[in-house]
């Protein structure tokens, strides 16, 4: 399993790639990570977990799409954004969004099949449209009270979601 990787302005490093077939993903840890680049496990079958460090501040577009084993993972209260399409055709059953994030952004978690419950902590204010869009198994969604807006196509193509407000 090998990362590639580059310093960014802050002191901390950017994963820009990775090469391995491992179930099981720790980040490398002899650096400081706070950033996942585009694409970064995008097409990953194999990856079925994820431990992320609570240092890590972006994940960037389509870093987890067609992760189509992945399972589990825990966001950092860290994380500050995360990009168009990171999940998109994941397996992801269950996610905890942390306040940390501003925004939940269109397409985030489209057509994320295995997605059944979703938990966004208090500090999130917006969820943009189609951000959950085609999770068609998704039932339970629990927002905070910090929300401002939820677009009226943010839950679009998910047939029986349930929204439990705070």
């Amino acid at each position: 399993m090998g990362y590639f990787y580059k310093e960014v302005p802050d002191g901390t490093y950017c994963l820009t790639g990775y090469e391995g077939q491992a179930k099981e993903i720790h980040l490398p840890d002899n650096i400081t990570v706070s950033i996942l680049n585009d694409k970064l496990f995008k097409g990953h079958t194999e990856i079925e977990t994820i431990h992320l460090p609570d240092t890590i501040k972006q994940i960037g577009g389509w870093v987890f799409e067609g992760c189509s084993n992945l399972k589990s993972i825990t966001l950092p209260n860290s994380l500050e954004d995360l990009w168009q399409y990171a999940f998109t055709r994941s397996s992801i059953q269950s996610i905890t969004l942390p306040g940390s994030l501003n925004r939940i952004i269109s397409f985030n978690f489209s057509e994320c099949n295995s997605l059944e419950t979703v938990v966004i902590e208090e500090g999130v204010k917006e969820i943009s449209a189609w951000a959950f869009k085609d999770c068609k198994l998704l039932k339970d969604v629990y927002l905070p009270k910090s929300l401002t807006k939820v677009h009226e196509d943010a839950f679009s193509g998910c047939p029986m979601v349930q929204i439990h407000q705070a």
